[in-house]
């Protein structure tokens, strides 16, 4: 009897092993990863995507043109609608006829039309500290070896303020000379369509770093428990924390998928060279530097909705100063407002202070 069963055992055990051995090659080929990293100027900044995908899922090949597909992508986007610098663009072409002094109705795509109405609501919701029509009074810093005039002040304050602007279904009106200051939700705009861009590739672990935002999503690239990307050294994915924030390493809420941004005052940003994009830091009120001693301001938004918001919130929140930031942020007014999810808000002062923000919810 135990001759009969022999065999057939023998082969039980041996089809049990070739199954075994044919799941252990399908999960070695389902952890197999590719991954891809890509940077180059986009709008006059930079623009580095790293995007990680199992290649069970998708090739080498298939990751990289999905990568090359993104850059082609914010290219066409930057050109048609957000370079300010440029007349080709929707943006572009209304900032220089604005500093020749024309005004009236300007038709804009829903794109850009999307970044006004938004930059209105920040301007409001800051009670003028942020305020994307300060483009006039601006320019008037762009040099800092040439303090402006009194008079030119005068003028540039006179085209400051969210009542010299209106929207309509799909055009603006603008006070003649009114210059728009979008540059900082421009660049959300640009994280925020690609990851809706990765989500239709089927990437889901990319890091996008543009300017002074950076959106992760995946886990596979947060595992480090720190927060900024820099670069990418020694191993994929590794995610480099600036000299500017020590304290965050220790903070495991920052580990999340997420927004982050950060902005600085000139003088706090003269001592890290992570810092893109400057802006004077003039109250479009008085013509006058703001008061307070915030020297730089670091968000972390979970993904959400208007997440995309992060970097004209640092700005918005820099603008106020730590003082008042804390209270808009405590009234909850901006989660509300924006459908946002707050996780953490980084003050620090130019004495080297620092001052966090957290979301206990």
């Amino acid at each position: 009897m135990r001759k009969k069963w022999a065999p057939i055992a023998a082969g039980v055990l041996l089809l049990l092993m070739v199954v075994l051995c044919v799941i252990s090659v399908a999960e070695s080929k389902h952890e197999a990863a590719c991954d891809v990293t890509r940077s180059m100027d986009i709008n006059h900044k930079k623009l580095e995507i790293t995007a990680y995908a199992r290649s069970s899922r998708m090739s080498q090949d298939d990751l990289s043109e999905c990568v090359d597909g993104a850059f082609s992508l914010c290219q066409e986007y930057a050109e048609k609608f957000f370079d300010e610098q440029s007349d080709k663009s929707e943006l572009g072409h209304i900032a220089n006829l604005q500093k020749k002094g024309a005004g009236g109705r300007y038709e804009l795509s829903p794109s850009p039309l999307l970044l006004v109405r938004s930059g209105l609501m920040l301007t409001e919701c800051s009670g003028g500290a942020y305020d994307i029509t300060a483009g006039a009074l601006y320019r008037l810093f762009e040099d800092p070896e040439e303090a402006p005039t009194e008079e030119e002040l005068r003028e540039a304050l006179s085209l400051c303020g969210s009542s010299l602007i209106e929207t309509e279904d799909h055009a603006i009106r603008l006070k003649d000379g009114v210059v728009l200051n979008l540059d900082s939700l421009s660049d959300c705009y640009m994280c925020r369509m690609l990851e809706e861009y990765f989500i239709l590739c089927g990437v889901a672990n990319v890091c996008v770093s543009y300017g002074d935002v950076v959106f992760t999503s995946g886990g596979r690239l947060t595992t480090k428990g720190v927060l900024f990307w820099k670069h990418i050294e020694k191993e994929p994915f590794e995610v480099i924390l600036p000299d500017a924030y020590p304290d965050l390493k220790e903070d495991k809420l920052i580990a999340d998928d997420g927004y982050y941004a950060w902005a600085a005052r000139p003088e706090a940003a003269s001592a890290n060279d992570l810092y893109t994009d400057i802006l004077p830091f003039v109250s479009s009120q008085t013509g006058l530097p703001y008061e307070h001693e915030t020297g730089s301001v670091a968000v972390v938004l979970e993904n959400g909705a208007h997440a995309w918001y992060a970097h004209a919130i640092a700005h918005m929140l820099l603008a106020l100063g730590k003082e008042n930031s804390m209270k808009l942020l405590s009234s909850g007014l901006l989660e509300t407002s924006f459908d946002l999810s707050i996780r953490q808000v980084r003050f620090e002062m130019i004495s080297g202070e620092t001052e966090f923000y957290k979301n206990e919810e």
